[in-house]
């Protein structure tokens, strides 16, 4: 009879434990489904906000586009060496800068023997910075600045790319880095 006892305490034992396990499982299972519906139900919300951002983004986007329209287009580009743009080719045209360069480099060749071509950019620049042009030239200047809608510098900047580029040439220093 002890034996019979001792089976049926370890079967309530074990139906108690069932019991307990079930209802913990129960319950973990409901908070669970619980969090889940809660979830769901923030969802929408979440994707509300990342809309929100994302068109805010975009109109970040073009606002910045807006306003890189609006910026003058630049004459000469420095991804080394400096040199001309479309728009400095433009100018260039326009200025006559290639024949002016010509013409210059013949007075500033004996300045520039012997020096690297970081020195003969430098004085080319100075030079086409410090220059008094004629009256022809500088309206062609003028003209040229005002259509792209820089000032005199860029101009000037043009004229300096031209030059350095001719005493370059004049002194055997065409880099291969040079862009022509």
């Amino acid at each position: 009879m002890a034996s019979e006892l001792a089976i049926l305490v370890a079967l309530l034992v074990a139906i108690y434990a069932l019991i307990v396990v079930a209802f913990k499982l129960g319950s973990w299972y409901g908070e669970a489904n619980s969090d889940r519906i809660v979830f769901k139900g923030f969802m929408p919300e979440v994707r509300k906000d990342i809309e929100e951002i994302r068109k805010g983004f975009k109109e970040i986007h073009k606002r910045l586009d807006n306003i890189l329209t609006r910026l003058p287009s630049l004459p000469t580009a420095s991804e080394g060496p400096v040199h001309l743009t479309e728009l400095g080719e433009r100018i260039s045209n326009h200025t006559g800068a290639k024949d002016w360069a010509a013409e210059m480099a013949q007075e500033l060749i004996g300045q520039t023997e012997g020096k690297n071509p970081f020195e003969i950019q430098t004085i080319s620049f100075d030079y086409a910075k410090q220059f008094e042009p004629d009256d022809v030239l500088l309206t062609k200047m003028q003209e040229s600045a005002f259509e792209a809608g820089i000032d005199l510098e860029g101009v000037r900047n043009v004229l300096g790319v031209e030059l350095r580029d001719r005493l370059l040439q004049l002194n055997n220093l065409q880099s291969a880095l040079v862009v022509t």
